[in-house]
């Protein structure tokens, strides 16, 4: 089949007319194409207003076939010989310990398990369903059905049920969020495809299998949920809601660790079991609330409103190092979104952006983060010391507004730092003023103004001083942000507190055989530090369940051959 790459065509080109450009370039009759499909789409805005453009990614096939030697006399880069790869679940043996597959699994004892029902353990759940494992999962939330009515309480009341909240419950974290479905991982063997065509199969919309950037949103992803969790237990799975697992020392069937990074107790009670763990980098920040109208004017320029609704609301990705190597950058951009309390611990508080499928909100809101290095929060030695830092600055957070999420404007978080730091000028170099575009914050949640410039501040005797360049560097940023997005740095914009669950500040190492140290025990996803997304979560989710397939395949479960090996 010919793969096509930077097909360029008018926003509101149909199908028709992508055919017919393929057409062509290819120098062929359209009526000669036959096995016609769209790959992907993407926004190509280099030049903007009348002159955006979408480009497409296509495969197709010729009815006369000669599609080599129709590529070799063109000679277009932008044209390659390509196979759609579909993925393919393993296949577990059709015996196990003297045992026909449906009679090993029917044991009880025998059946896999799967902590935690987030992407990762969703996917690795649903691809062991699929190969008849019967897998047993453990969640300490509910079901998205009960997991809703209690968020809606915490965005009501403040008090968060320390269970089932934004990080705890059927679908995880990314539950309520944006619904992003990117993702940076590279993929040979279909994997993203699956993921993307299994969400289309339990109801979300077909544009995500070819959109550059797919998104769901968190109104669309409560039902998605439910149902690939029908498809396991019609598969003869079991899930166990508000079943918070409690690890021992050696299991009698294996494990798929798939927690997520806000389950710190669980870190706890496995580092005293003996599983390595490593302290990693991460980031935290605030996050910070435009117009949408004022992002989709510097990214599209002026368009027309059927334009700008086929577009979707625009999305950025900024970053900025200073003079001494300290990054910041934006993360989990939520167009059209909404600044929520994500909390889940008593006496903390944290934030997180969230999306709806519409993106209708009317207004942007970013995380703006920097990077925390290993060496800004410990030496090395105590694998929960990101955590510890997390859950100082989130208690100040907490203390701030009595259990509100701290926000504060713009303007008056730069003056503010000016205060304490006379000797700086950071008065903003662009608009600035808060004209134009009305700002109209969105929160799920309860609000109160603070002084932001007090979160990142430390003593001198503190181990944490190092972050105390957090407030210079997020105004230079800030600034460096303005003379890309005009605007950006306004008076009015909104500064919301903490954004601090960005990824998992521990990693627990695993072999290429996706083993942990306690060989029973296979870590993965977000919470094991191998993921950052819906996407890239799932799909690590399935690699450790094609591990556990290749170790039924080879003998080493059960562990009785396992103990021999060791």
């Amino acid at each position: 089949m010919i793969r096509i790459s930077e097909l360029r065509l008018p926003v509101l080109a149909g199908e028709g007319e992508i055919r017919r450009k393929a057409a062509s370039l290819l120098r062929v009759r359209e009526d000669k194409i036959r096995d016609f499909t769209i790959l992907r789409r993407s926004i190509d805005a280099r030049k903007r207003g009348k002159e955006i453009r979408f480009s497409y990614t296509v495969l197709l096939s010729l009815k006369d076939g000669g599609e080599e030697r129709l590529l070799k006399r063109l000679g277009n880069p932008r044209l390659s010989l390509s196979e759609q790869k579909s993925y393919r679940i393993p296949a577990l043996p059709e015996r196990i310990s003297g045992k026909s597959r449906e009679e090993y699994f029917s044991e009880y004892g025998n059946r896999p398990r799967i902590v935690g029902f987030g992407p990762a353990g969703m996917f690795a759940g649903l691809l062991l369903a699929r190969m008849g494992a019967c897998p047993l999962i453990y969640e300490r939330g509910g079901p998205v059905e009960e997991r809703e009515k209690a968020v809606l309480s915490l965005w009501k009341d403040g008090r968060a049920d320390l269970s089932s909240n934004p990080q705890f419950g059927e679908g995880g974290a990314g539950t309520f969020s944006d619904g992003k479905l990117n993702t940076l991982v590279k993929d040979p063997d279909g994997r993203s495809r699956f993921v993307l065509s299994e969400f289309v199969r339990a109801g979300a919309p077909e544009e995500i299998l070819i959109d550059g950037k797919p998104h769901i949103g968190t109104d669309l992803l409560l039902a998605i949920v439910r149902n690939i969790r029908e498809e396991i237990l019609s598969l003869g799975g079991e899930i166990r809601f508000h079943s918070q697992y409690h690890f021992r020392g050696e299991e009698s069937s294996p494990l798929i660790l798939a927690i997520g990074h806000s389950a710190r107790d669980s870190y706890r009670e496995l580092l005293e079991l003996g599983l390595s763990m490593r302290p990693k980098d991460f980031a935290m920040g605030f996050r910070i609330q435009h117009p949408q109208a004022l992002i989709d004017r510097a990214l599209y320029g002026e368009i027309s409103e059927e334009m700008r609704k086929a577009l979707g609301p625009g999305a950025y990705k900024l970053s900025f190092t200073n003079s001494s190597g300290r990054a910041l950058y934006s993360f989990c951009m939520c167009p059209g979104g909404y600044v929520i309390n994500a909390s889940s611990e008593e006496g903390g508080l944290c934030v997180n952006g969230m999306s709806c499928h519409s993106r209708d909100s009317g207004t942007a809101n970013s995380a703006i983060v920097m990077a925390i290095r290993k060496e800004d929060y410990g030496d090395g030695r105590d694998p929960m010391s990101g955590i510890l830092l997390q859950r100082e600055l989130e208690e100040r957070c907490f203390r701030l507004c009595g259990g509100r999420i701290p926000m504060q404007r713009y303007g008056a978080f730069r003056d503010a730092v000016s205060e304490g730091e006379r000797e700086r000028d950071f008065l903003p170099e662009g608009l600035g003023d808060g004209e134009g575009d009305p700002m109209s914050p969105a929160f799920r949640g309860l609000f109160s103004e603070a002084d932001l410039s007090t979160i990142f501040r430390f003593g001198e005797d503190s181990p944490y001083r190092s972050l105390n360049c957090f407030n210079t560097l997020f105004i230079e940023g800030m600034e460096s942000f303005s003379r890309r997005i005009p605007g950006f740095n306004r008076e009015d914009a909104v500064l919301c507190a903490l954004e601090s669950r960005t990824s998992s500040p521990i990693r627990i190492p695993r072999d290429e055989d996706f083993h942990s140290n306690l060989r029973f025990l296979y870590p993965c996803g977000e919470g094991a530090g191998y993921a950052g997304g819906i996407m890239s979560a799932a799909m690590d989710g399935m690699k450790t369940a094609e591990a556990l397939s290749a170790d039924y395949c080879a003998g080493r479960i059960p562990w009785k051959s396992y103990r021999e090996i060791l």
